[in-house]
């Protein structure tokens, strides 16, 4: 069976969480292939809500793998309270598998984060990811694999620590605290440290299902993304084989993961933005506020040149439409379908900072609607309105919206029928 990408079309928060919880009940397994405890998936099921920064969502299913692979920054000890959080809720223990290969988020990778000021600057969510992947890049990090021998680590550690300033380091690190940590942990974990790549390769060969669950969104990349105000890794399906090691070809589904509306977390330019008491409607109906940082997200009006963009990058053979219900109440529903940029009106995303900050939107308004989605489980059970509206976005992307949620339980998820 071939393989199936989650991927998110906006700025994150889109609930990849929860349309990859719902794809993940025929999937063999489900893998991380980038971003670390940056990452917020949340999940409403029988046992109550998780929020996952690390534990990959499809996991929670008893008999489907969760990998978190090579291109994943793995912060061991927000993982091992994550796992208990999960134990306290009363769920089957996940089946994890580790790549040996993942670079390890270290106690003085959040430390560099508060020294140069990123999070300030940029928005990040001071998890240490940045200097994570900077360690990564500059071939000084430590990987999983590399968990043997307390010394050498502990040394490792002392010279990293010996480039932040005395302030910032002294007595808030113990150098060889946490190499014993680190090295406990890869005892602890040892049956399921693994070449993950391998463990994925033969699953695919094998003919099952794998289902690739991505962090962040399309707009985050940390190439074609709103850059600076980016995270640090892959986060389009490009990352798939970035963060695993395997071949785009084994990927026959991408399934594009979008809001309703819009929003965004942290800095940096959203045409669509609205301040107004409608912007503060969405945001307090779709409780808008960020499942790492609880930061309230910025809220604003579908913008289809930013979706248009993100399927040209990612080629989505499908959508996933979210928080349809959000939408229910208001008497007409904005659109964005084109910018204007000094004084011309365009439909291409911009590919300079400037010129997105300099953009404002051109819209459309639809219909609203009355009546609440939230128990519409079929097409047919929705209002002639809301329906238009979901023809009105796949139309003008050409991509069919197979799923639309109207609520945030797995099972408030409608299948379009073909």
């Amino acid at each position: 069976m071939p393989a199936t990408a989650v991927i998110g079309a906006q700025w994150g928060d889109e609930a990849k969480g929860k349309i990859t919880h719902f794809l993940a009940r025929q999937a063999t397994m489900t893998v991380r292939f980038n971003g670390g405890p940056n990452a917020g998936h949340t999940v409403q099921d029988a046992h109550g809500t998780a929020r996952l920064h690390q534990v990959p969502v499809g996991a929670l299913h008893p008999g489907c793998v969760g990998v978190l692979a090579h291109g994943v920054a793995l912060d061991i000890w927000e993982l091992r309270n994550e796992l208990l959080a999960l134990r306290e809720q009363g769920r089957p223990e996940p089946v994890l598998l580790l790549s040996d290969r993942a670079h390890l988020v270290l106690p003085h990778h959040r430390l560099r984060e508060e020294h140069e000021g990123s999070a300030a600057r940029i928005g990040t969510t001071q998890r240490g990811i940045g200097p994570c992947y900077a360690d990564r890049a500059a071939r000084s990090g430590i990987r999983l694999g590399d968990l043997g021998d307390v010394q050498q680590i502990a040394a490792h550690l002392g010279g990293a620590l010996a480039q932040l300033t005395p302030h910032d380091a002294a007595g808030r690190i113990d150098p060889e605290v946490v190499a014993t940590e680190l090295v406990d942990f890869r005892r602890a974990f040892g049956t399921h440290i693994a070449d993950t790549r391998a463990a994925i390769q033969s699953t695919l060969d094998k003919g099952l299902h794998v289902l690739f669950e991505g962090a962040q969104g399309t707009l985050l990349d940390v190439d074609l993304g709103t850059y600076p105000f980016v995270t640090s890794s892959t986060t389009t399906v490009h990352g798939v084989g970035w963060g695993s090691g395997i071949s785009a070809g084994h990927i026959e589904r991408v399934i594009g993961v979008a809001k309703a509306y819009t929003t965004r977390v942290g800095e940096g330019p959203m045409p669509t933005e609205d301040s107004s008491p409608q912007g503060e409607h969405l945001r307090s109906v779709g409780a808008e506020y960020g499942a790492t940082t609880g930061r309230p997200r910025r809220c604003g009006w579908l913008d289809l040149v930013a979706l248009r963009y993100a399927h040209d990058i990612n080629a989505f053979t499908e959508l996933a439409l979210t928080k349809l219900d959000v939408l229910a109440g208001l008497p007409e529903i904005r659109v964005c379908t084109g910018y204007r940029v000094h004084g011309t009106v365009c439909e291409r995303w911009p590919s300079t900072l400037d010129e997105l900050a300099a953009a404002t939107p051109v819209y459309v308004s639809l219909p609203g609607w009355r009546d609440p989605l939230s128990d519409a489980r079929t097409w047919e059970e929705l209002p002639r309105a809301a329906q238009d509206y979901v023809r009105f976005v796949e139309h003008a992307l050409s991509v069919p919206v197979r799923m639309v949620g109207v609520g945030p339980e797995a099972e408030a998820t409608i299948v379009r029928p073909d």
